[in-house]
Order: C-alpha cells, then structure tokens, then sequence
C-alpha cells in the first residue's frame, strides 16, 4: 500500500512517515479492536482478537511483546463521508501500522533526542489520548518503551521525530 511520507514537521501530520526507507515488512496490516475507532500517531498493542488485532495499551503491563507499532496516517476513503473522522480508523477497520520506521508523532510533553520515550495507558485530566506519546511516566500514567527513539527536539504538543525498532 503506498504510503505519503514529509520530511518537514511544518507539514507533517501525526502518525505520517518522515521517508519511504524500510524494509517490506516494516509496515503491517492490522484490524481495529477499538469501539471509537484509534487515531494515527498512536502506540497500539495486540488485542485479544488475535495477532493482527490491535487496541490502545490502556494498562501499565501492556506493552511490552504487545506492541504492534504506530498507526499510519493514510489518507482514506469513508463509505459514507458524513458519518465519520476522516482521520480515524473506526473500529473493524484495516489500518496500517509501523514496526520499523521513522514517523512524525506528538508529544504531551517537551522533548529531544536525549529523552527516554513513554506510551499514555492512564487518563489524567486533559492527558486523555491513550496511545499518545511524552517523554515521563506522568506519576504512572504512561509507560516506557523501547521500541522507539526520539530524533529531533520541541516543545508540548508539537510533532516530534520518532524511530521505531520493533
């Protein structure tokens, strides 16, 4: 499936891919295990739907081998263009995920390239993007993971570099 990539953050999107570099399988195809649907940009796990199933890590123990990757932003066509986000995946739908690439995400926090990466699994008042990335457990509402590095430097809410290694 082609993928559109941006190599500037003033034009890039959540979950978009920086370049067209990876292996074949560095982007999967996965089903949405999630009733409202899971943004891209997102750290996703493995559902107990099965492999290719995946849901938002919404408690402290699942990453881990759960991780999928990160949802792709894709641009797609609704079946019915009123009854929905264009830019989520609804629930039962195919989405692409990365296991193995650079990826613009955003942070909830400031962060570079000396930071640790951590996935949301806890809401905490306005924090409420599970899946969402930041650079601290938030008082254990997010988790590490070392699947992924941080390649460039912002502020809170601004989209930030990732290199995922799955």
């Amino acid at each position: 499936m082609p993928q559109t990539t941006v190599g500037s953050p003033a034009k890039a999107k959540e979950g978009l891919l920086y370049d067209a570099q990876g292996a074949p399988d560095a982007i999967i195809t996965c089903y949405v295990d999630q009733a409202l649907g899971i943004k891209p940009g997102r750290c996703v796990i493995r559902s107990s739907e099965g492999d290719f199933s995946a849901e938002l890590p919404a408690a402290a123990g699942s990453l881990g081998i759960n991780v999928l990757g990160v949802s792709v932003f894709e641009h797609k066509t609704l079946v019915t263009p009123s009854s929905s986000d264009n830019e989520v995946f609804e629930d039962n739908s195919a989405m692409p995920v990365a296991r193995r690439r650079r990826m613009w995400v955003e942070f909830e926090d400031a962060f570079d390239p000396t930071d640790a990466v951590f996935v949301r699994t806890v809401v905490n008042g306005g924090l409420d993007q599970i899946g969402a990335f930041r650079t601290d457990a938030d008082t254990a509402n997010a988790v590490a993971w070392t699947g992924a590095k941080i390649l460039t430097s912002g502020s809170a809410g601004e989209l930030g570099l990732i290199d995922i290694n799955i």
